[in-house]
């Protein structure tokens, strides 16, 4: 039987035939003057030192543009490269054939060869290297020098000061938790040039349970270091009886294959020039809007400038707090996808957002809205009222809230609506600084942008360079949405997470009829089902769990109004004394009764779908997302998955106010249906390897297999190997009676002939704005 499957032949290797675009590329090459081979091995090499622009620019104040990077691993491209205009770098070799990966793009078995990059500049030694037992090692970097690190470590500054993400630390008996998955850049942890001392610091292992995840989804898996020691095999003597690691530090990234591209956090120098400038003390209250297209860099420059502004000192002080306004439902930083939040910041963030899906340690959630999407296509209104309710809801707040610095992360729509929503944004929040992250428009928003921002300065910022993804935007919110449910709840000090499938966790069980039954009801935002399909629509989905603070959060006969105050008039100078907001509806609504209606079988609550309404954000607020297990209709029950804590539930209850659970458009969460058969494979396949001894042979390299996440259900299907596919069909053997899902084995449900599909669920997922 044939298979689709491709596989490498040891075979010699034949020149990859060329695409359209790599054609052109040649015949470009063979027009313009050759670069000599001495060039072309000069250029090969990367260089350990880094760049610097003039910092004197004449025009900072409105557009930065130096022509170099300060990239924090020091790894930037040379002379004798050529590059496209979309980035990706080509070098020809001395026949002029490209050795792209885009070249090679039709013959996956050609690997492209590229240089190695010096990650690390520490040179191991037993004079600056200590193992200090149980987990931990004290490493002394001398000025100039720095760390890559993969892992997850803690650390504490002992001596010196050292530059991490943005942040400066000094020596305190404080441990940091840092998160360097090889899912993102790396953090780098440099001691300064321009420091006299050299900078001692402790790295200790961190066990969080985030690594337990990788038994259940393919996405976690290789994220991280666990099967070598804090230095890998090349400098294992230094530390002989430290074997196995939670974190190790890389001295060059092996880029000899697709699926190895570990990279350093890169910062251009136009970043840094504006982190500086932004972190100079200021007359008034800085309120920094950050926007841009879709991975740009958005995220990452608002954590560097959270972390720069939390660690600068200025006058023997620092400040002790940022307010944060994340408006990115997609891309969340403290809380899970579908959400916009105001989070008080009082501590540095050295993790990816998938290791804090809510605040931890000092850094508290003040309050948080739920559009029930990952867009603020799905209703540009609502989101905005929401928006604009956190910003007032700051502004009312005490002084600790309302002096700090405040930093508004928006979201990658900057196109139609989504510029209009930005330009309201700026309007009405009135920044003192707006960022706009790229440097080549387009032009029609940057002009735009230039029109609302007259009185206000507005930089432009390169994009973030990102050459090679091993996640996309799906992936890293599913990553998150599992993060969250898996988290220990109770627990805000320090995050630790559960290594237990959803299905095997006692659900929390609502009543939803009878005397005082713990829901007001279930709304749809977006389509509104029919109420005898309501059951269907929201089993096995993702709801919104929002608080009543007052009845006037639901839309009432005789309440129509066309606009309405937000929070209240302070003496604050800078910003509007009344904001206004324009209510959801762009007409006058008539509410159809009975409001809440009663689904036929189920006796479900259902907000009337006649009616199409949405809570008022003013007198409401969200707590947290659900995951609904099951209904059982005999005895009224909802069933529940939620990490959010008892004690948040008891304190509403006590105080009297109704909860709403919310659905919408949030990502159908597939990843939940497969976690206990993913676990049961895993746990099959680590009991073979054990039965055969292949756990002597341990992978050394840390790598990220891509091809693995995308085609981990095709492969077993698609492949000719008998004894494979026999193999997939006696893993998971025994898994049963899981909510959502039904195992075929075998061509069980499919015609004869027909092929292996991942089926997934695609109610949720929008099209403009989404990511």
């Amino acid at each position: 039987m044939s298979s689709n499957k491709r596989r490498k032949l040891e075979v010699a290797l034949k020149k990859p035939q060329l695409s359209a675009f790599a054609a052109r590329q040649v015949l470009k090459s063979k027009t313009s003057s050759p670069k000599s081979p001495a060039r072309q091995n000069e250029s090969s090499a990367i260089s350990d030192a880094t760049t610097l622009p003039n910092l004197n620019a004449p025009d900072l104040e409105k557009t930065i543009k130096p022509d170099s990077q300060n990239v924090l691993g020091d790894t930037t491209p040379q002379d004798g490269t050529d590059s496209t205009p979309g980035g990706i770098n080509l070098r020809l070799d001395e026949e002029g054939q490209l050795t792209s990966f885009e070249s090679c793009g039709g013959s996956p078995e050609v690997l492209p060869p590229r240089p190695a990059i010096s990650l690390s500049s520490f040179k191991p030694a037993k004079s600056n290297l200590k193992d200090l037992g149980a987990g931990a090692i004290r490493v002394k970097l001398a000025p100039g020098e720095r760390l890559v690190i993969v892992g997850q470590y803690g650390l504490c500054v002992k001596e010196g000061q050292i530059t991490l993400m943005g942040s400066t630390l000094q020596p305190s008996k404080a441990s940091h938790r840092v998160f360097a998955a090889s899912s993102h850049s790396l953090p780098v942890i440099r001691c300064l040039s321009t420091d006299i001392n050299s900078a001692d610091i402790v790295l200790r292992n961190c066990y969080s349970g985030l690594e337990d995840l990788e038994m259940m989804s393919p996405l976690f898996g290789r994220l991280w270091n666990y099967h070598s020691g804090p230095l890998g095999a090349e400098h294992e003597d230094l530390l002989p009886r430290f074997k196995n690691s939670t974190f190790r530090i890389l001295f060059a990234s092996k880029l000899d294959s697709q699926t190895s591209y570990l990279q350093p956090l890169v910062s251009p120098a136009e970043w840094n020039l504006l982190l500086s400038k932004l972190s100079e003390p200021a007359e008034k209250k800085r309120a920094i809007m950050v926007c841009g297209p879709k991975s740009s860099g958005k995220s990452t420059f608002t954590k560097l400038l959270c972390n720069r502004l939390l660690t600068e000192t200025s006058g023997n002080t620092s400040l002790q707090s940022i307010a944060l306004l994340d408006l990115d439902p997609g891309q969340p930083e403290y809380s899970p996808p579908g959400q916009l939040a105001l989070v008080h910041v009082q501590e540095p963030n050295f993790g990816t957002p998938f290791s804090h899906p809510v605040p931890c340690g000092k850094s508290k959630i003040i309050r948080t809205h739920s559009i029930a999407s990952i867009s603020p296509s799905s209703d540009p209104s609502l989101y905005m009222t929401c928006a604009l309710d956190l910003f007032s809801h700051c502004r009312a707040m005490g002084s600790t809230v309302r002096d700090c610095p405040l930093i508004i992360n928006t979201p990658g729509w900057v196109f139609g609506t989504g510029l209009e929503i930005l330009v309201d944004l700026i309007g009405r929040v009135k920044p003192t600084e707006v960022i706009y992250m790229s440097q080549d428009g387009p032009p029609e928003v940057v002009g735009t942008l230039k029109e609302a921002t007259m009185l206000t300065p507005l930089f432009t910022l390169p994009s973030q360079i990102s050459e090679y993804t091993t996640r996309t935007a799906a992936h890293l919110r599913t990553m998150q949405a599992m993060s969250y449910f898996h988290l220990n709840a109770g627990n805000t000090e320090t995050l630790n997470w559960s290594g237990k499938p959803l299905t095997s966790i006692p659900p929390w069980e609502v009543r939803y009829s009878g005397e005082d039954p713990g829901i007001l009801g279930v709304m749809c935002y977006g389509e509104q089902p029919p109420p005898e399909l309501l059951a269907e629509t929201i089993n096995g989905s993702l709801v919104a769990v929002v608080v009543i603070d007052d009845i006037s959060a639901i839309p009432r006969r005789g309440s129509d109004r066309e606009e309405g105050h937000v929070g209240s008039p302070t003496q604050d100078d800078h910003f509007d004394a009344e904001i206004r907001v324009l209510d959801h509806s762009h007409e006058p609504r008539r509410i159809e009764e009975p409001r809440i209606l009663r689904t036929p079988a189920e006796k479900i609550p259902y907000f009337n779908p006649a009616n199409a309404i949405t809570l008022d954000p003013r007198y409401s607020h969200s707590i947290g997302i659900a995951l609904v297990r099951g209904i059982d209709v005999r005895r009224r029950r909802i069933q529940l998955l939620t990490p959010i804590p008892l004690n948040v539930i008891e304190e509403i209850n006590e105080s009297g106010k109704k909860i709403v659970l919310v659905s919408g458009k949030l990502d159908t969460p597939g990843w939940a249906y497969t976690e206990e058969l993913n676990m049961k494979i895993s746990q099959d396949k680590l009991a073979e390897k054990l039965v055969v001894g292949s756990t002597n042979t341990v992978e050394e390299d840390v790598d990220v297999d891509d091809e693995y996440i995308d085609d981990v259900d095709m492969d077993a299907a698609e492949s000719g190997d008998g004894k494979d596919l026999e193999r997939q069909r006696n893993a998971g053997d025994g898994f049963q009676d899981a909510p959502w899902v039904e195992r075929l084995d075998g061509s069980k449900g499919r015609g004869v002939g027909s092929r292996v599909w991942r089926v997934r669920r695609d109610l949720g997922r929008v099209g403009d704005g989404g990511e």
